[in-house]
C-alpha cells in the first residue's frame, strides 16, 4: 500500500531532470512563486459550489423524469483505492478529459507516453466520456470518474493516487481541485487548453476572482497563440504559458475488429448507394438536416444517411423525429438484429446510438456534415472526417473550434452553409462532382499533415514531471 501522502510539497523532493521540483519556469512553495490563493476567496468559492448543487438538485431530478440519466453525485464522491504499489520515481499521471471529445484528443499523447497501467490514471466528468475511456484504455489505466470540486475532497483523491502530475485536458478551471494539489505540491498542467469566444466573454468578469488559482497552475499549454494570449490576460502567468498547438491534428485511428465489422455491417445494409453521415448533431439540428435531405432526394434516391446524435441517449426522439417524416430507420444498436432478420426494406437512415464508433464510420461517407453547427452550439471536432479526406460540410456556428475552422475553411478543406438551403444546395454540388468531393477531401488532410507536433510537443513538457524510470 502507499503510505499516505504527507503535507510537505512534494516539488521540493528528489533532484535530476525527471523531478517535478526541476520543471522549467514552475515557482517551488517558499521560493519566490505565487501565494496561495486567499482562504475568504476559497471559502466563499466552496459554500456558492456547495449551494450551487443543492439548487441544482431539482433540475436534476426534471431531467431524470424526462429520460436523463445524469451521473449520481455519489460515483464522483468514491475515492479510488490506493495502488497495490508504488512506480519508482515517482512516475504516475492523472490525466483529466471531461467527455468524449477530450478523451478522443488524448488518445494519441497516451500512445507517446506510454506508461503502463500503474502510471496512469483518467478521470472524466460524464458518463458517455466516462463509457469512452474505459473502452479505449481499460487495459491501461485506472478509470474513475473526477471528483466534486470540494477541496476536502480533492485533497483525498490526490493523496490517494499519489500522481507526480495531472494533466487537466482544455479548459478545466477547478478552483478547489487546484487549491487541494497546491496545498499537496501537485503540479497541475493544462493541456490542450482553448478559450473559445463565449468562455472569454464570461470569464473577463471573474478574472479578478480567477487569477489565483489560475496562477497556481504549473503550466500551460494552449492550442494557439490567440488561446494563449486571452489565458494570460485573464491571469495566468506568461511565462509558464505557452502556445503549443492542438493534440486533435495528431490524430490516428488504430485498427479495431470490432469497428471494422461495423463499417462491413453498414456496407452490406446499404450496398453501393452513397452515404451522407451527419456527425455529432445536436437538438434543433436534425430538423434542418433532414430538410436538405428531403430537398435533395427527388434528385439523389439512393442517398442514404447515418445520423449520430452527439448524445446517444436523444436516439428515441431522433426516431420519432423520423417517423413522422415517414423515414424508414434503423437503430445501430439494433443492426445485427436487422440483418439476421433478413427484411427486404433497406433503411435510408441509420441512427449511430453508441458511443465511439463516429469515426471509422466517417470512412463510408461520400460526403460528411460536422454538427452543432448550424445551431449556436459552436461546432464539433473535423479532424475524424478530414483524417479518411472526406469533402466536409459546416454550418456558421463554429466558434469552438474557431481556429480550426478558419485552417479548414481558408486552406479549401471545408465548406460552410448558413441553413438548411444552403446545405442542400453545397450538398447537390458535392454529390454531382469527382473533382469537388476530391478537391475538398485532399486539402483536409493537407492540413491535418501541415499542424501535426502537438503531441510531441506536449510530451516534452510533461517529461519534465516524470521519473527517469518512466517508459518513453
Amino acid at each position: 500500500m502507499i503510505a499516505p501522502t504527507k503535507q510537505v510539497p512534494r516539488l521540493n523532493r528528489g533532484s535530476g531532470k525527471g523531478d517535478a521540483g526541476s520543471a522549467r519556469g514552475r515557482p517551488v512553495p517558499g521560493s519566490g512563486g505565487p501565494s496561495p490563493a486567499p482562504t475568504l476567496l476559497i471559502a466563499v468559492y466552496t459554500l456558492a459550489y456547495t449551494l450551487g448543487l443543492i439548487l441544482w438538485l431539482p433540475f436534476r431530478l426534471f431531467r431524470y423524469l424526462r429520460g436523463h440519466r445524469p451521473v449520481p453525485f455519489r460515483k464522483r464522491m468514491i475515492v479510488p483505492e490506493r495502488f497495490s504499489s508504488a512506480p519508482s520515481a515517482r512516475t504516475r499521471l492523472w490525466v483529466h478529459a471531461v467527455s468524449v471529445g477530450e478523451v478522443n484528443s488524448i488518445r494519441p499523447l497516451i500512445d507517446a507516453l506510454n506508461l503502463k497501467s500503474s502510471q496512469l490514471c483518467i478521470s472524466t466528468t460524464t458518463e458517455t466520456g466516462q463509457r469512452l475511456a474505459r473502452r479505449l484504455f481499460r487495459d491501461r489505466a485506472r478509470i474513475f470518474y473526477f471528483p466534486l470540486d470540494w477541496p476536502w475532497l480533492c485533497r483525498r483523491y490526490l493523496r490517494s493516487l499519489d500522481p507526480a502530475a495531472v494533466l487537466v485536458v482544455e479548459t478545466e478551471i477547478w478552483p478547489g481541485f487546484i487549491v487541494a494539489a497546491h496545498e499537496l505540491g501537485v503540479p497541475v498542467v493544462l493541456i490542450n487548453g482553448r478559450i473559445s469566444d463565449r468562455s472569454f466573454a464570461r470569464y473577463r468578469y471573474l478574472r479578478r476572482q480567477l487569477r489565483p488559482f489560475l496562477q497556481q497552475l504549473d503550466r500551460l499549454c494552449m492550442q494557439s497563440p490567440q488561446d494563449r494570449d486571452r489565458i494570460v490576460e485573464l491571469g495566468s502567468i506568461a511565462s509558464r504559458t505557452r502556445s503549443v498547438g492542438n493534440l486533435k491534428y495528431d490524430y490516428s485511428l488504430d485498427p479495431d475488429p470490432g469497428q471494422a465489422a461495423l463499417t462491413r455491417r453498414i456496407r452490406s445494409l446499404f450496398g453501393a448507394d452513397p452515404i451522407w453521415v451527419c456527425g455529432s448533431t445536436r437538438e434543433g439540428e436534425e430538423e434542418q438536416l433532414l430538410d436538405a435531405f428531403h430537398e435533395i432526394k427527388p434528385e439523389f434516391p439512393q442517398l442514404r444517411m447515418v445520423l449520430a446524435p452527439r448524445h446517444p441517449r436523444r436516439s428515441a426522439a431522433i426516431s420519432d423525429l423520423l417517423r413522422q417524416r415517414g423515414l424508414v430507420h434503423l437503430k445501430r444498436s439494433s443492426l445485427n438484429g436487422f440483418q439476421d432478420g433478413g427484411s427486404p426494406v433497406r433503411p435510408e437512415v441509420l441512427v449511430l446510438d453508441t458511443i465511439g464508433e463516429l469515426a471509422c464510420v466517417y470512412e463510408l461517407a461520400l460526403v460528411v456534415f460536422v454538427g452543432g453547427s448550424l445551431v449556436a452550439w459552436g461546432g464539433h471536432n473535423l479532424i475524424e472526417a478530414a483524417h479518411f479526406g472526406k469533402p466536409i460540410l459546416v454550418g456558421p456556428h463554429m466558434h469552438n473550434f474557431r481556429e480550426m475552422a478558419q485552417a479548414f475553411l481558408e486552406g479549401g478543406a471545408a465548406l460552410q452553409v448558413r441553413d438548411s438551403g444552403e446545405l442542400a444546395r453545397r450538398l447537390r454540388e458535392l454529390l454531382g462532382s469527382v473533382a469537388a468531393r476530391r478537391g475538398l477531401g485532399h486539402n483536409a488532410r493537407r492540413i491535418l499533415r501541415d499542424n501535426r507536433g502537438a503531441v510531441g510537443r506536449t510530451v516534452r513538457i510533461v517529461g519534465e514531471y516524470l521519473g527517469p524510470d518512466a517508459a518513453s
